[in-house]
């Protein structure tokens, strides 16, 4: 059936561009879907994730200095390749189906057990503007996966800030302060164990501050999920 289909309605990947021949890798064809899920073991840093220099153990010196408001980030891969492509399409092109199996690679990810899961919330600004919240979609699909509560209103973003990705190191940890709130908390969140999903993760900077907002809220611990961390913060 699907050979049929694809004779009709000929599907190319999001990826590459070329035609794509099998259901089992949709949308992508079978090299780009090997090319995203080739997960090398790299060593990183066992609170950040950041990958770490060949001389360091088990954390980056960033969280040797000072420990994050969360106990743990969860890294797929790092945002390069085929990974940082499929993310950008999903992101910036729209490619909305992207959403499916990219959540599928975040589920492969050794999870702790949590209690609900939290989307990084965009601004009321931005979601009009790009129209989806990718880190909503993404969510989704660990929530289905494992059967963990998704709750996507209870962390909020009152104010748009500037692209994490257009400013300085410096200016990426200062970004994100007091842009986050917790709606109506109350029982929901109380001593509960959150998981935050987001995208990418560069500095760190806008989990560590969902995970501020949320500890204040009474959470008990914060974790996050990530597809792609960037090699240098």
């Amino acid at each position: 059936m699907w050979k049929l289909f694809n004779l009709i309605f000929p599907s190319r990947c999001p990826s590459c561009d070329r035609l794509t021949d099998s259901l089992k890798y949709a949308p992508f064809c079978i090299d780009c879907w090997q090319l995203l899920t080739h997960n090398p073991d790299t060593k990183r840093c066992r609170t950040c994730g950041i990958a770490l220099p060949p001389d360091y153990d088990f954390k980056c010196i960033t969280c040797i200095k000072e420990s994050p408001h969360y106990r743990k980030i969860y890294v797929f891969g790092d945002y390069e390749g085929a990974l940082k492509a499929a993310i950008n399409l999903l992101k910036f092109e729209k490619v909305r189906r992207l959403s499916r199996p990219l959540g599928r690679l975040l589920s492969c990810l050794p999870l702790p057990p949590v209690d609900v899961i939290l989307p990084v919330p965009l601004s009321k600004e931005r979601l009009i503007l790009r129209g989806f919240n990718q880190s909503h979609l993404l969510s989704h699909s660990l929530s289905r996966n494992f059967s963990i509560p998704l709750e996507p209103n209870i962390l909020i973003k009152p104010r748009d800030i500037q692209p994490q990705s257009l400013l300085s190191r410096a200016n990426r940890l200062k970004n994100p302060k007091g842009a986050f709130s917790v709606i109506s908390p109350g029982s929901e969140l109380l001593h509960r164990r959150v998981l935050v999903v987001d995208d990418v993760m560069t500095t760190g900077a806008t989990i560590n501050e969902c995970a501020r907002v949320l500890l204040r809220a009474g959470v008990r611990e914060v974790y996050g999920a990530v597809l792609a961390r960037t090699k240098s913060d």
